[in-house]
């Protein structure tokens, strides 16, 4: 509408028109001295403005008129904005709908902000799709493939997942302006998933802007002689090539251990080959499916549903006596307010009881579970990602001796340690003799011993 008006203006000296009828005073400009300036340019060219509503005399009173009306419009639209501004703080600070709109959420008529349950399995899968080692581009391309569009009926664009992935609402934090309140929506996303996410997001960013080597191992390898950690480190080699390998902090720092520095790709990949080729076996996988079967199974006993819906029949129990009090004709301030206690707490219990089934009805299934993981077998374990991925899913820690290696990894076997052959020609009995028990005093793993 207003690209007209300026075209309209811009040929008022043509001779085309000599009047512009407007509906009212406050629909001609912004604000007074809008108004002024475009009126003083049509005066100049002989056009007059007239207004359908508000009838304007000729003469200086019609001036007088057309600036009263003018200065009222202006005062009712600032005062308008202020009110209206007012009362999206006051929704802000109830953690009330505003006018934004989220994937993952709606909105209920009295404001309050609820999860979209078919729009929050998209975003968990983005999640989850990103944490996998997808970048924004694959996870893209794979929306398009299966026909997920935006609400507009557009593909979601690399920048978008980037967008969805940083957006801290999905973990319950509701912002407007400089208003921020944690825990204020029901999360989408746990917050160990969203920190982990943005935790890759951050690290992609920082390796393609300064194109920093990525040393897999970092905070896993230790050495075995010592127990210090192992960091990843650079140098020249006499021909000019940079070269690249892990060293002992203690033996760089104080010179008192003689553990020898390593190539960095030679340990990555004996690492790497080792996940692949052995914990990601087909015999292996089976065994981790059972084990989150049997682990998604206990949880499930403990599951507070059962409490909940007793707590909520309670509730409306409770209602309903109040109601028919009321239909007896007892009635006071205090039953009132009970009421009103009364049916905050059975709306809270239900969506809370809703939100709690939805999430179990997403748990994964044996199948599943044996997809996820035949995914890191069939991928190029050269791919950067494919490989950060398995080292940081399998790999707890590392412990580099001169002569074999111990490989630590993350065990669903009845979260118990365990003896298991591994590579019959390269290792020994895995006894987890010479790991630094200080390091992991909580950890319940599986260790492998891999001759060198």
């Amino acid at each position: 509408a207003r690209t007209a008006f300026q075209s309209m203006m811009a040929s008022a000296d043509s001779g085309n028109y000599d009047t512009v009828i407007c509906w009212k005073v406050d629909r001609f400009g912004r604000n007074r001295e809008e108004s002024a300036l475009f009126k003083g340019r049509l005066r100049r060219f002989g056009v007059k403005v007239l207004y359908a509503m508000e009838p304007i005399p000729e003469g200086s009173a019609g001036v007088l008129l057309e600036g009263m009306l003018e200065s009222t419009a202006e005062w009712y639209s600032r005062q308008l904005s202020e009110n209206v501004l007012r009362g999206m703080s006051d929704n802000a600070n109830k953690c009330l709908y505003n006018g934004s709109h989220t994937l993952g959420y709606t909105n209920l008529p009295d404001g309050r902000i609820v999860i979209q349950p078919e729009e929050a399995a998209l975003v968990r899968n983005i999640f989850q799709m990103y944490c996998s080692g997808l970048s924004a581009q694959a996870i893209s391309n794979q929306l398009a493939a299966r026909g997920i569009h935006t609400k507009y009926g557009n593909p979601y664009a690399p920048q978008s997942i980037i967008r969805i992935i940083g957006n801290d609402r999905y973990i319950g934090v509701y912002r407007w302006g400089s208003i921020e309140v944690p825990d204020g929506i029901p999360p989408i996303i746990d917050k160990a998933v969203f920190e982990e996410a943005n935790r890759m997001k951050k690290k992609k960013s920082y390796s393609r802007e300064y194109g920093v080597i990525d040393f897999l191992l970092t905070g896993k390898l230790f050495c075995g002689l010592c127990g210090s950690v192992m960091y990843g480190n650079s140098g020249t080699s006499k021909n000019g090539k940079r070269k690249y390998y892990y060293e002992c902090s203690r033996r760089k720092k104080s010179k008192d251990c003689t553990k020898k520095m390593v190539k960095k790709d030679w340990i990555e990949n004996t690492v790497i080959d080792f996940i692949l080729d052995y914990v990601l076996s087909d015999d292996q996988i089976e065994k981790t499916a059972a084990a989150v079967m049997k682990l998604q199974a206990e949880e499930a006993t403990v599951s507070p549903l059962g409490s909940m819906e007793a707590e909520y029949a309670e509730v409306l129990k409770q209602i309903d006596n109040i109601n028919n009090a009321i239909a007896a004709g007892i009635w006071n301030a205090s039953t009132s307010q009970k009421l009103k206690t009364l049916e905050d707490s059975a709306e809270t219990l239900r969506f809370s009881i809703n939100s709690l089934k939805y999430s179990q009805e997403q748990l994964l299934d044996h199948d599943r579970v044996i997809f996820f993981l035949h995914q890191f077998t069939k991928g190029d374990r050269n791919d950067p990602l494919l490989r950060r991925h398995i080292i940081e899913t399998f790999v707890n820690s590392v412990y580099l001796w001169d002569d074999h290696i111990d490989v630590v990894t993350n065990n669903y076997e009845n979260n118990e340690r365990y003896k298991l052959e591994c590579f019959p020609s390269k290792c020994s009995d895995n006894d987890i003799a010479g790991v630094p028990a200080v390091l992991h005093p909580n950890t319940k793993v599986t260790v492998f011993r891999i001759a060198i």
